[in-house]
């Protein structure tokens, strides 16, 4: 073979090899065998059975805590502060009828000597003038005529006599009143917020002297929309506008504590924040009644703390408890009918958690 049959000879044979090796390959792999079908598994859901019930449901709001009575503390009398209550600073807790300043009383006691001076004089006037009255009709009758005049039975000067009886004791009893408004008190269980006067200060009528609460009931003014208005069910009391009271606990967390007191909304405002567009329920927190940690003395709701508060509605009837992984989509249900076919129905949700709806 000479040198240029070689150069064609080995790209054939080349070729044929590779031809050879591929058909070797292909005729030594085994043939896949048919696999058996498998049938698709149908899906597994949960059925539940619905029951309609009647069932109260919890509306959150917050608000801010305010004495139901708040007053400025001002004095009747005038005069000079001669002694101060042990309570009368700002902060101090005081018992009804407790005193908290006391004012001069001598130019009272004085006024008073002389009222009853004056209703003395104004009852032995009266006396006098009834025994008067008694000699003139006398005197009449004596004279044989019918006809009297007022005058002469003096009936205008005995009017005149009772008329001043009645205005002596109209002043002892003003002068009584000032001398013992000479110690002023407060109707109710309450504390000092803050004080204006001191020991040895002259104050007039009307003076300011200081001011305080009650701490007997707290309100909380709870902002509410539209909606969670409606689902907290108001009623009224039967054949009155005033309406049925709703519970409500309120929290505080006052460090690792967490401090609640019990409540009821008692009414609700008469009109709408014309900015906020909110409605707005007052409640009250009886303190007298203890709180749901079972001591409110223990822990007093002071004036402007910040509280959360959880709102029990009135029943709402009629309506179905279910699993959060029961709603499709946002507000719809998949129903099974009588003859088992699912339907899309959609529903009103009143109430929605982390695990359930209602």
């Amino acid at each position: 073979m000479d040198f240029k049959n070689k150069r064609y000879f080995r790209p054939v044979a080349i070729l044929v090899v590779g031809i050879l090796v591929s058909w070797l390959v292909i005729v030594s792999k085994p043939s896949p065998k048919p696999e058996p079908h498998e049938e698709a598994l149908p899906h597994v859901a949960e059925v539940i059975n619905v029951e309609l019930v009647s069932l109260p449901i919890t509306v959150l709001s917050q608000g801010s805590v305010t004495p139901k009575t708040n007053i400025d503390i001002t004095s009747q009398v005038s005069g000079q502060v001669i002694k101060v209550g042990e309570h009368f600073a700002a902060g101090g807790y005081f018992d009804a009828g407790e005193m908290l300043l006391t004012i001069d009383p001598q130019n009272y006691e004085i006024a008073l000597v002389r009222a009853e001076s004056t209703l003395a004089e104004a009852k032995n006037a009266l006396a006098q003038e009834e025994g008067r009255v008694l000699q003139a009709k006398r005197e009449w009758r004596d004279l044989g005529n019918q006809a009297a005049n007022d005058l002469f039975l003096r009936k205008p000067q005995l009017a005149a006599a009772k008329a001043n009886l009645k205005a002596a004791e109209a002043d002892l009893k003003q002068a009584q009143l000032d001398l013992s408004r000479t110690t002023i008190v407060l109707p109710f269980d309450g504390r000092v917020t803050d004080v204006a006067v001191n020991l040895g200060q002259y104050i007039n009528t009307g003076a300011k002297v200081g001011s305080g609460f009650a701490t007997d009931i707290m309100e909380v003014r709870l902002p509410l929309t539209a909606a969670e208005l409606t689902l907290l069910n108001l009623q009224t009391v039967e054949k009155r506008h005033d309406l049925k009271p709703l519970d409500v606990s309120f929290s505080f967390i006052a460090g690792h504590d967490i401090w609640r007191w019990q409540g009821r909304v008692v009414r609700v405002e008469a009109s709408v924040d014309v900015k906020s567009r909110l409605f707005y329920l007052v409640a009250e927190i009886d303190m007298r009644q203890g709180g749901a940690d079972g001591d409110a003395r223990q822990h007093p709701v002071l004036p402007g703390t910040f509280v959360e508060a959880s709102i029990t509605s009135n029943p709402h009837v009629g309506v179905v408890v279910l699993p959060r992984s029961a709603l499709y989509q946002s507000d719809q249900l998949l129903v099974l009918d009588e003859e088992s076919r699912l339907t899309v129905q959609r529903v009103t949700i009143l109430q929605l958690s982390a695990d359930s709806l209602v």
